[in-house]
């Protein structure tokens, strides 16, 4: 019989709070690996990476407590409805034209960013905000139990998403707009990400919360599960759904999650398939991923892409799916598209388009999640090293995030 002495049990009890409290219902946290981190922050053998990353956290989310909501009613240009409520961004890459006189229809220019479209003209800045913001705060109050980290996630998914006043209406019509094109751009429901990315696992977090209560759950769910009709059944949504690069991989991450989150068991397991029946049309034999390499940020987006995937493979774990060990009839496979990325670490010249320096960052949330799945320790190390490297660079920068749960 093994010998289990007091801190094991604590973490045995810890994990099985956790997971009772929570119903394994998380998007893309683990309920063992948060009371693991919270174990040790407390009893004192946290490493010195987690504590930094623990303090890096709080920091984070104080900074939050005084800051004022995100709303979409703040924007100053307004969606062709005229309606405040409904969410507008300009696509990143677009300029204007500069053979016409009025600049329209603007121009493309793939891997430049038009500063005027990332202002608060528009409402993309603030919705990456609120889910990255209200994420932070639900995670502080986790660790620390501190309702005021509550109060103010939970204030700002009223803001956003419950106020008659200041919500969003739930759908994409409007993002990714191009100036003088008057049409609807699926590649737009890429910025629903900020919602699915964070949102579904705040809640699950501030569930716990004396200040969360049945109304902001029920509206919640509501409002969750109207987008979910948005993406599936609207036109702009369904062609959303055929899109065959990183955006097509990122529209079946949010369907995927919000489905897991609704408990649309069926709708969860089609769309991982579909996942999975992509990397044939994704992925060349060396595990190329022939879309990204066409963009002038090929590496960028090439992880970009398999960020998606991978966050999606973690939910098929969920529902009994092993997307991880999954081939495709042409031996197309996740880890293939990974260990094609992964020797730039070791100096290996990146043989495609770059408009910069590779910033091999991109990979730490892939490589956080593969490490995690059996057989793939060799991903921890590289992970490990990465993040070192990344604390000498950046020491303002911290990736919290990744430290915590290392």
């Amino acid at each position: 019989m093994i010998k289990k002495n007091k801190t094991t049990y604590f973490i045995i009890l810890l994990c099985l709070i956790s997971t009772s409290v929570f119903s394994n219902s998380f998007i893309r946290l683990d309920s063992a690996s948060l009371a693991n981190a919270k174990m040790k922050i407390e009893n004192g053998t946290a490493s010195a990476q987690t504590l930094i990353a623990y303090k890096k956290l709080i920091k984070d989310a104080d900074k939050l407590l005084t800051r004022k909501n995100p709303t979409v009613t703040d924007k100053t240009i307004l969606p062709p409805t005229g309606n405040k409520h409904d969410y507008l961004s300009i696509s990143r890459y677009w300029w204007p034209n500069p053979d016409t006189k009025d600049g329209l229809p603007w121009v493309r220019h793939d891997g430049k960013t038009n500063p005027e479209t990332q202002t608060d003209a528009v409402d993309r800045p603030r919705f990456g905000a609120m889910g990255r913001g209200t994420w932070i705060l639900s995670l502080a109050y986790y660790f620390t139990e501190d309702e005021i980290y509550a109060e103010k996630a939970i204030s700002r998914i009223e803001t956003w998403f419950i106020n008659p006043e200041t919500l969003m209406n739930p759908h994409l019509e409007f993002a990714q707009s191009v100036p003088g094109n008057p049409n609807r751009r699926p590649s737009g429901i890429l910025d629903g990400r900020s919602i699915t990315m964070f949102i579904p696992d705040a809640v699950q977090l501030l569930s716990t919360s004396e200040h969360w209560d049945d109304n902001h759950q029920t509206k919640m769910n509501t409002w969750l599960s109207d987008y979910l009709v948005w993406l599936t059944e609207s036109e702009l949504g369904i062609k959303g759904s055929h899109q065959k690069n990183n955006h097509g991989s990122w529209y079946k991450f949010q369907v995927a999650s919000l489905a897991y989150y609704l408990g649309k068991t069926d709708l969860v397991k089609s769309t991982i398939e579909l996942a999975q029946k992509s990397l044939d049309q994704m992925l060349d034999e060396k595990g190329r991923q022939t879309h990204e390499l066409a963009r002038s940020r090929s590496f960028f987006y090439s992880c970009f892409n398999l960020q998606a995937l991978t966050n999606i493979a973690v939910i098929g774990g969920k529902i009994g799916i092993d997307m991880w060990h999954y081939k495709s009839e042409n031996k197309k496979s996740l880890t293939l598209a990974i260990d094609y990325l992964t020797p730039v670490i070791n100096g290996q010249t990146w043989h495609h388009n770059t408009l910069k320096a590779i910033d091999y960052t991109g990979l730490i949330p892939i490589l956080s999640i593969a490490s995690k799945n059996e057989n793939y320790e060799d991903y921890k190390d590289i992970l490990t090293t990465i993040l070192k490297d990344s604390e000498q660079k950046k020491p303002n920068q911290v990736l919290f995030e990744y430290w915590l749960f290392l």
